[in-house]
């Protein structure tokens, strides 16, 4: 590890409070849990906020949304979020905390999410910051709907006036937190097209009307759709065909599904309207589009604070640029488009470790990325709430 960063971590970390912490994400490892099944890690976090200093906790389902005390509770908080569910996939990393609950993991990093949100929970009790934090641990960001729930139930203050939050990257070395102003995260919506057939026997065709050759054509106009629009942030995919059930019957049905994703509003508005004007096309089709996450976009008011966060936690050489776009959704867009957001990527393997991708069997987060978010999410959290609420 980078001296400096060993040096900022044992300065900001006694020896017992590293301990709690490692245990922590270690144990949230062992014991992950699915999208909206996180009870026992709701336990594990509400036994973990008694050792920090919270006013008032509230659950929301499996989610907590928990305040700690700031020299002035008058004035607007700030928050900090951080994400719980795991993936259904069986862990292949070989750890020693590796996963015990068969066919689920952790392989987006969520343990050590919730592990550097309760570490700036703990340093902001020790040294609190100028307004009352708002620390929330979310459920079922995996499905894109955990966000939405937390912000309906009207528990988390309107307020506040700026949240943060992360995700762990192992593109980048622990000790690197990418600085990143504007969309960090894409937007994404599922669309799903239906055509209606007329069904008959497949010996007589004439007698229907097959959605089956009509589907391959507009597929062939949706792929092309992309072609014209579409580059490295702005993409329509297909991912599902569905029609048909034995093979001597013509279905009266058949339809696709997919996914747009892209960092701006023009171009998605864009994006809809040209499926919008394929489905338009014909009476036979119908075009549903279901929004899932909106764009994360960090905002330009908040880039001294996060780059001043990254600076004093881990010096200025550990801000990176962004890599490349991230064009998978983050619902961490539901605050972001109500409350002024910033998002950071935070380094997550050993400088000479190999990259793995995130929702693989494999993945595996370092531990004293731990640290590193905590540090920076704390100082952010300060920094912001220094700020004064009509700034």
């Amino acid at each position: 590890m980078n001296p400096s960063i060993k040096h900022a971590i044992q300065s900001n970390f006694s020896p017992s409070l590293q301990n709690d912490l490692i245990s922590l994400r270690h144990d949230l490892h062992r014991h992950p849990e699915l999208s909206n099944q996180e009870f026992n890690t709701q336990e594990r976090l509400l036994d973990a906020l008694t050792r920090c200093n919270v006013s008032d906790i509230n659950t929301v389902k499996t989610g907590i949304i928990a305040r700690i005390k700031g020299k002035c509770s008058t004035r607007s908080p700030v928050a900090i979020r951080a994400d719980m569910d795991a993936l259904p996939i069986q862990e292949a990393t070989g750890v020693d905390c590796i996963s015990v609950n068969d066919g689920v993991m952790h392989a987006c990093g969520h343990d050590v999410h919730m592990a550097w949100a309760m570490g700036a929970a703990r340093l902001l009790s020790e040294t609190p910051a100028e307004t009352d934090v708002i620390l929330i641990f979310q459920p079922a960001e995996e499905l894109g709907e955990g966000a939405k729930m937390m912000m309906d139930s009207g528990v988390i203050p309107n307020d506040i006036q700026a949240i943060f939050g992360g995700h762990v990257d192992r593109r980048y070395a622990v000790g690197e937190v990418v600085l990143h102003e504007g969309a960090i995260s894409s937007f994404s919506d599922h669309f799903l097209f239906t055509i209606q057939g007329q069904s008959a026997h497949a010996a007589r065709p004439n007698e229907g009307r097959n959605p089956i050759p009509i589907l391959a054509d507009v597929c062939k106009t949706i792929v092309g759709i992309n072609d014209t629009y579409g580059n490295a942030t702005n993409l329509v995919s297909i991912t599902t065909i569905r029609g048909g059930d034995r093979h001597n019957i013509i279905p009266d049905q058949a339809s696709l599904s997919g996914t747009i994703r892209c960092l701006c509003q023009q171009t998605r508005s864009t994006l809809h309207d040209q499926l919008n004007q394929l489905a338009g096309s014909d009476d036979h089709f119908s075009l549903d589009i279901h929004p899932v996450s909106p764009a994360i976009i960090n905002a330009s008011t908040l880039s001294p604070i996060a780059q001043r966060s990254i600076h004093d936690a881990v010096g200025s050489s550990g801000q990176v640029d962004l890599i490349e776009p991230n064009m998978a959704s983050e619902d961490f867009g539901v605050y972001a488009s109500q409350f002024s957001a910033w998002f950071f990527r935070f380094g997550a393997r050993h400088r000479n470790d190999i990259f793995i991708p995130a929702h693989n069997p494999q993945f595996f987060v370092e531990d004293d990325t731990v640290f590193v978010g905590a540090m920076v999410l704390a100082n952010a959290a300060r920094y912001a709430s220094a700020v004064p609420t009509n700034a």
